[in-house]
C-alpha cells in the first residue's frame, strides 16, 4: 500500500492513499514496513500540491518520530507546510527532511536506494520532489572502502544508483543531478569526493565504455565547484604519476556482497553497455587512461575559472 503514493495519478488519489495509510499506521503499535519506507514515502508526498495531503504527511511524520523519541521538532513547521506558497511550503519541505536526516541518519542509505526505485517512473515536478527530499539524507551519508579495499556495499548501491540518474536525466534535470552529486562533497564527509572519483576512473577501467568517460566529466565538473573542488583536481593529479601510468590498469568492479538488502539496485549493464569502447583496449592501455585523466582535469580546470 506505501508504494502506492508514488503511483497515484489523480489528488483525489493520492488523498484516499494518505487516508487509509494514516489510518492502519496509526492504529499499529508496530509499523508493517520499515521506517525508512514509511519515511521516504511520506517525505514525497510532503510535496503535493494540496494543502491537505501536505499537512497529514506532516503529522504522521511527526507521529513517527515523536514515537521514535527522536527529537526532530516538527510540530513548527506544519504552518508553513501547509501554506500554498511554494516557495514557503518548499522550503519547509526540505527542512523537515533536514531535521529527520540529522536524526535518523541510519537510514540514510535505505531511503536514497528506495527513492532511487521510483526515480525514473515519476514525472520531471515528482522527480525534483524527490531531489529535494534527498538532498539532506545524502550530506549524511559517509562513502567508505571495505578491507578489501573496494567500496562497500551500500557505497557502491549510491554510486551506481547515481551514476544511473545522471545518465538518464543529467539532460533534463542537469541542475538536480549536479546538487545530488555536490550533497556528497559538502556534507562532513571529506573522504567522499576522492572515493568517488576513484571508484568512477575504476569503473571506466573495467567497463571501457566512452559513454561513461561523458558521465565522469559531468561527475568532475558537479564536484569542482564545491568548496572541496581543488581536491577533485589534486586526487586525480596524484593518480598521473609518470612511472606508473603505463602500468596501471584498475581494479575490476565487482558487486560487493550485501547489496540485496537494499530495494533497489541498478544494473551496470543495462544502464552502460560496452558498444562505445575507449580506443586502445589492449593489455597495456596507459594512453587511454592518461587521456582520460588529463580531459577530466582540463575539462574541471575549465569550469572552475
Amino acid at each position: 500500500m506505501i508504494g502506492q503514493l508514488y503511483l497515484a495519478t489523480t489528488a483525489k488519489g493520492l488523498e484516499s492513499y494518505v487516508e487509509v495509510i494514516s489510518d492502519v499506521l496509526m492504529r499499529t503499535d508496530a509499523p508493517p514496513v520499515p521506517i525508512w519506507k514509511i519515511l521516504s514515502a511520506l517525505l514525497f508526498i510532503l510535496g503535493s500540491d494540496r494543502s491537505t495531503v501536505r499537512m497529514k504527511s506532516a503529522r504522521l511524520l511527526r507521529f513517527f518520530d515523536e514515537k521514535q523519541r527522536r527529537g526532530s521538532k516538527l510540530q513548527d513547521l506544519e504552518i508553513s507546510i501547509s501554506d500554498d506558497t511554494k516557495a514557503v511550503n518548499k522550503a519547509a519541505h526540505y527542512e523537515i527532511s533536514h531535521r529527520l536526516a540529522r536524526e535518523h541518519s541510519e537510514h540514510a542509505f535505505f531511503v536514497f536506494s528506495e527513492f532511487s526505485k521510483h526515480f525514473s517512473k515519476l514525472d520531471a515536478d515528482n522527480r525534483r520532489n524527490i531531489v529535494l527530499s534527498l538532498l539532506p539524507w545524502i550530506q549524511t551519508i559517509e562513502l567508505q572502502l571495505d578491507p578489501a579495499g573496494g567500496v562497500t556495499a551500500s557505497s557502491y548501491m549510491l554510486l551506481v544508483n547515481l551514476i544511473q540518474m545522471t545518465i538518464n536525466h543529467s539532460d533534463t534535470m542537469h541542475h538536480e543531478i549536479q546538487a545530488l552529486w555536490q550533497a556528497l562533497a559538502i556534507g562532513p564527509h571529506a573522504g567522499n569526493v576522492k572515493l568517488v572519483l576513484d571508484f568512477v576512473i575504476e569503473l571506466i577501467l573495467d567497463r571501457r565504455d566512452a559513454r561513461l568517460v561523458q558521465v565522469a566529466k559531468h561527475i568532475v565538473v558537479f564536484l569542482s565547484k564545491t568548496q572541496a573542488g581543488q581536491k577533485v583536481i589534486e586526487s586525480l593529479l596524484l593518480q598521473i604519476n609518470p612511472r606508473t601510468m603505463w602500468e596501471e590498469q584498475g581494479r575490476a568492479v565487482h558487486q560487493p556482497a550485501g547489496v540485496e538488502q537494499f530495494p533497489y539496485l541498478a544494473e551496470l549493464s543495462q544502464m552502460s553497455p560496452t558498444s562505445s569502447p575507449i580506443a586502445g583496449r589492449g593489455n597495456n592501455d596507459g594512453g587511454g587512461l592518461v587521456s582520460l585523466k588529463t580531459t577530466l582535469i582540463s575539462f574541471s580546470m575549465l569550469n572552475q575559472k
